[in-house]
């Protein structure tokens, strides 16, 4: 080849690489808002999963230094302007990597739900902890919960089976969440 040919196939891909460019800038630019509302809409809809009695939610923005698994906090309350509670989103490490959850704390340092959003866990065994049937376990417990592999008695989680990691991971969480929780009850938050 040529050196002109090389020029002008380079001039061609250049010309086609900018288009595509610009396009993907117009429709990201175009969807971003599109996006934004609908990610909103699913965290409302998992912080009312795990804390039904509340009706609306203001981010709190406490020293979460402490609490490195803890990644937001969420106030709940009625209509009234009850504090029901706080939502707590969290990223604990699972065996497969992040899990991405939220809690619900009531305000009298209950458990009220907790709901697994995203994971990597291995489907079939620490997938198993985001079925309904396991996280219930969760639901009016308080204080500081461990995790056991048979006959769970008050404050302690079944494991889900075979997948020790993933159920430790999850009580960790929940308890760093009754932690923060019980600060915040202190400092009237």
């Amino acid at each position: 080849m040529k050196n002109n040919q090389y020029i002008r196939l380079g001039g061609v891909l250049l010309l086609i690489t900018s288009v595509v460019a610009l396009l993907l800038g117009f429709f990201n630019d175009t969807t971003k808002d599109i996006i934004a509302q609908t990610n909103l809409e699913k965290k409302i809809a998992s912080m009312q999963r795990v804390m039904p009695e509340a009706e609306t939610f203001v981010t709190l923005y406490p020293d979460l230094s402490a609490a490195p698994m803890v990644t937001e906090v969420n106030v709940g309350s009625s209509n009234s302007g009850t504090v029901e509670g706080w939502c707590f989103s969290m990223s604990p490490k699972g065996y497969g990597g992040a899990i991405t959850m939220v809690v619900g704390i009531t305000s009298d340092l209950t458990v009220s739900g907790v709901e697994i959003v995203a994971h990597s866990e291995t489907p079939g065994l620490g997938a198993n902890a985001q079925k309904e049937s396991w996280l219930s376990q969760f639901n009016g417990q308080s204080g500081v919960l461990s995790v056991v592999k048979n006959a769970p008695q008050a404050g302690q989680i079944q494991a889900v089976t075979s997948a020790t990691k993933t159920s430790k991971a999850v009580v960790n969480a929940v308890n760093q969440a009754l932690e923060v929780a019980a600060t915040l009850a202190e400092e009237g938050r």
